[in-house]
C-alpha cells in the first residue's frame, strides 16, 4: 500500500514508501482511509521536537475517517460499508487514564493514519457522524476529544467564562462547544481577521496579544475585574505563570499543549494556593469519552474548522504546515489521489 513513514527525527525523514497491504486479525478491522487530519503533535514528533524516544520507523497522523472494508474474525459490532474514526489512544477503553495508554497511540508508536489502510482493534473504533464530511470527521478524534475532556475537567455552569487561546484546532472546538453549553468565551488572536471569523464562531471577546500583552489585564479588564472561570492552556511554558493571573478565585485550568515549550518559568504555587486555583492536565480521552463527545456534536450539529486540504502526495507538506503562523482551522489529507 502507499504511505508515509517517518524514518528518523526531523520532517527530511518522513518519506513515502510502499508497504504491504495489510489484513485484519481476529477482533480487528480494516479501514481505507478517506481523510486525516493534522495535530502540531504529528509536526513536533516529525521535527524532532517531542518524544525522540519513540521508535521509528512508524506511519504518522493520529486523527482519519474512513469506511470499513475488511473485518476479522469475532467482529460482530462493525460490518463492511460503515464510515469510521479511529480512537487515538487504542487501549483506552473507558475509566481513568493509565500511563501504559501512551503505547498504544496511533501515529507514533503505533502506525497512524497517513496510509492507505489503517487495521486497528475493533474496540477502537466508533462510527463518524452521518452530517460530517470526511474532512471534518477527520478532525474529531485528538484535537476535538481533547477540548471536550478539558471542558469536562473545568466544571463550567451555562454563563460561566472561560478563555481559549489563539485559533488552533483545539481552541476552535473548545470554543464551539463552550459557546454551544452557553459559556461565557474569551478569546485570543493577534490576527484581525481571525479575531472575525473567532467572533462569527461564538467568543463575546476577542484580545489581540500584539496589542495586548498583559493578557492577564486584558482579561481583567473584560470580566469587570474577576477574571475567569476556566482557562484552556495550549500554550504553556514561559506564558503559564503570567496565565494564572487571568484566573478567578477557584478557577479551573486545563493544561493541554506546549506550543510555548514545556518549561515554566515564574511564581506559581503562590498564585495556586492563594486563590485556590485548580490544574488539570489533559490527555484526550477514552474510547467512552469519545462516544459521549461525538453525541454533543450530533445534538449540536457543530461543524468543525477545516483549514486547508491537501492531496495525499502532500502529505508531508501538510505535517510541515504545522511550523511557525498557521492558518484558520485544522489541515486536513484527503486520499483520492491514493486511491
Amino acid at each position: 500500500m502507499d504511505a508515509f513513514q517517518l524514518q528518523g527525527h526531523d520532517l527530511a525523514s518522513l518519506r513515502r514508501v510502499a508497504l504491504p497491504e495489510p489484513r485484519p486479525g481476529p477482533g480487528e478491522v480494516r479501514i481505507r482511509v478517506a481523510a486525516a487530519s493534522v495535530n502540531y503533535r504529528d509536526y513536533a514528533l516529525a521535527s524532532g521536537r517531542y518524544q525522540p524516544e519513540l521508535p521509528r520507523p512508524f506511519v504518522p497522523l493520529s486523527d482519519g475517517v474512513g469506511r470499513i472494508d475488511a473485518v476479522g474474525a469475532g467482529v460482530h459490532d462493525f460490518a463492511v460499508g460503515e464510515r469510521v474514526l479511529g480512537h487515538y489512544t487504542t487501549r483506552w477503553i473507558a475509566g481513568p487514564f493509565k500511563s501504559e495508554n501512551h503505547l498504544s497511540k496511533l501515529g507514533g508508536p503505533l502506525d497512524g493514519w497517513l496510509a492507505q489502510w489503517v487495521v486497528l482493534p475493533a474496540a477502537a473504533v466508533v462510527r463518524a457522524p452521518d452530517f460530517l464530511d470526511d474532512a471534518a470527521a477527520s478532525t474529531l478524534p485528538v484535537s476535538g476529544l481533547t477540548a471536550w475532556s478539558a471542558l469536562r475537567k473545568l466544571e463550567l455552569a451555562p454563563g460561566a467564562s472561560v478563555l481559549v487561546q489563539g485559533s488552533g484546532s483545539v481552541s476552535l472546538m473548545a470554543l464551539q462547544l463552550a459557546a454551544a453549553r452557553g459559556l461565557d468565551v474569551i478569546a485570543t488572536t493577534g490576527d484581525a481577521a481571525k479575531a472575525e471569523r473567532l467572533r462569527a464562531l461564538g467568543a463575546r471577546e476577542v484580545i489581540d496579544y500584539r496589542t495586548r500583552p498583559d493578557l492577564a489585564a486584558a482579561v481583567r479588564e473584560a470580566t469587570a475585574g474577576r477574571g475567569v472561570d476556566g482557562i484552556v492552556d495550549v500554550v504553556g511554558g514561559a506564558s503559564f505563570a503570567g496565565l494564572l493571573h487571568a484566573a478567578a478565585d477557584n478557577a479551573h485550568i486545563a493544561v493541554i499543549g506546549f506550543l510555548q515549550g514545556t518549561r515554566v518559568d515564574g511564581e506559581l504555587i503562590g498564585p495556586i494556593m492563594a486563590r485556590q486555583l485548580n490544574i488539570h492536565g489533559v490527555s484526550v480521552g477514552s474510547r467512552r469519552d469519545f462516544e459521549a463527545f461525538l453525541a454533543e456534536v450530533e445534538r449540536a450539529r457543530i461543524q468543525p474548522v477545516v483549514g486547508e486540504r491537501y492531496g495525499f502526495e502532500r502529505g508531508a507538506e501538510a505535517i510541515a504546515a504545522m511550523a511557525g503562523a498557521r492558518g484558520f482551522g485544522k489541515p486536513v489529507v484527503l486520499f483520492d489521489a491514493a486511491a
